[in-house]
């Protein structure tokens, strides 16, 4: 090996040592930028995910010449209107059941604690259930040994307020975020795509249109999922005449916007409900109800609404929920699937093309199970058109996950 080509190895491994401290810098940097001013990205994220349910919409109408601020007025409306008119008929349910639990909430611990004692006696066991009395209650505060327990536990309550009133907030800055979002979505796209020189501008489209129909896809796919899952255990519930059948239901369906955990929150609550009703056959329905609610959304409604789909294992899926939980609580557990989605597209492409060798569509097709054509969708991105279905860089093909 003669001297230029020495020079010429070390100046490349110099060049990959450098670059790798400088990304390594600028990942510190932006980590501690971002946790300054953590307090935007929960409206941000908010408002994103609002865009992408309302836009395909926007777009529809601006397509058949309504102009978008007209149509994003028009989206809203609707919104409110589909919201405003399920919380007519289900809002007075859910405060007639929550206002019945807070009544027999005492009289249901009772009852759970004979069920649980009788069903340990049937089965030879010896367990002791037992609830404090007021008096224990009462003696157990008035301990001064439990003083500092008692600070520490009214700083988490001076926390959970503060979480709270942070909620509201995020709920009446987000919509606004979206609204001013959704109207220069166009124009956004634009500015966007020639921040991107030249020469990687069809290459960044080709992985920006994935990436935009990765997040696209889990924010409606997820809610349509999630709502599907919440109608089905409550018409369950219903069926087998559990108590707080409604309430228990819309939790599970809230619950189900995160991965596996939905089904396993109605089968929990529902078990037990039944335990409490006076008719403990009833928790082994509920549990039922909640496993043939499970297999329908595995077989038959997440295939369908997710009709494209990252390839994530399911092992991958549950340690993203755990280190987005340790990391962002229930935030971080949101934004786990989507986040580790994308940074596999990006990882993988990068992958399968730069060292593999592969073409930007074998890339794709190792990474995302779908079988709509891309052609159209890349060439109206090149040519500077707008997509109907995600913001910025869309793409109108099935949602992925």
């Amino acid at each position: 090996m003669d001297r230029e080509a020495v020079y010429g190895s070390v100046q490349r491994l110099g060049v990959v040592a450098w670059s790798a401290l400088g990304a390594i810098a600028l990942i510190w940097v932006s980590i501690f930028i971002g946790t300054k001013i953590a307090i935007i990205f929960p409206p941000l994220v908010l408002g994103i995910a609002i865009i992408y349910l309302l836009n395909p919409f926007v777009s529809w109408l601006e397509h058949r010449r309504v102009p978008r601020f007209l149509g994003s007025v028009l989206a809203y409306v609707l919104l409110v209107a589909v919201f405003s008119g399920a919380g007519f008929f289900i809002v007075p349910i859910l405060v007639e059941q929550g206002q019945d639990l807070a009544d027999r909430f005492p009289e249901l611990l009772e009852d759970g604690q004979e069920e649980i004692s009788r069903l340990a006696d049937n089965l030879g066991l010896s367990v002791d259930v037992s609830l404090p009395t007021g008096q224990e209650v009462s003696d157990w505060f008035s301990d001064p040994a439990n003083q500092d327990l008692i600070r520490s536990q009214l700083g988490t309550v001076a926390d959970w307020t503060l979480n709270v009133f942070q909620a509201v907030l995020v709920a009446l800055v987000a919509p606004v975020v979206a609204f001013y979002l959704l109207l220069d979505l166009p124009s956004v796209s634009e500015r966007i795509r020639n921040l991107v020189p030249s020469y990687w501008r069809d290459e960044a489209i080709h992985v920006f249109v994935q990436l935009s129909t990765a997040i696209g896809g889990f924010v409606r796919g997820q809610l349509v999922v999630a709502f599907i899952v919440g109608v089905m255990t409550s018409i369950g519930f219903w069926i087998i005449d559990l108590p707080f059948w409604l309430l228990i239901g819309m939790i599970s369906g809230f619950f189900n916007i995160i991965p596996f955990v939905g089904p396993w929150v109605a089968g929990a609550l529902g078990s037990l409900a039944g335990l409490t009703s006076g008719d403990p056959s009833k928790a082994l329905w509920a549990a039922l109800v909640a496993l043939i609610v499970q297999q329908i959304d595995n077989n038959l409604v997440s295939p369908v609404v997710l009709r494209a789909t990252v390839r994530l294992h399911p092992a991958t899926v549950l340690l993203a929920l755990f280190a987005g939980g340790a990391i962002g609580g229930l935030f971080g557990v949101l934004m786990a699937v989507p986040t580790v989605a994308v940074i596999k597209i990006l990882a993988g492409h990068l992958w399968r093309t730069r060292v593999l060798g592969q073409s930007w569509d074998e890339a794709r097709d190792a990474l995302i199970d779908d079988d709509p054509t891309r052609e159209t969708v890349l060439t109206r991105l090149r040519d500077g058109e707008d997509e109907d279905d995600d913001p910025g860089l869309e793409s109108p093909e099935p949602p992925v996950v």
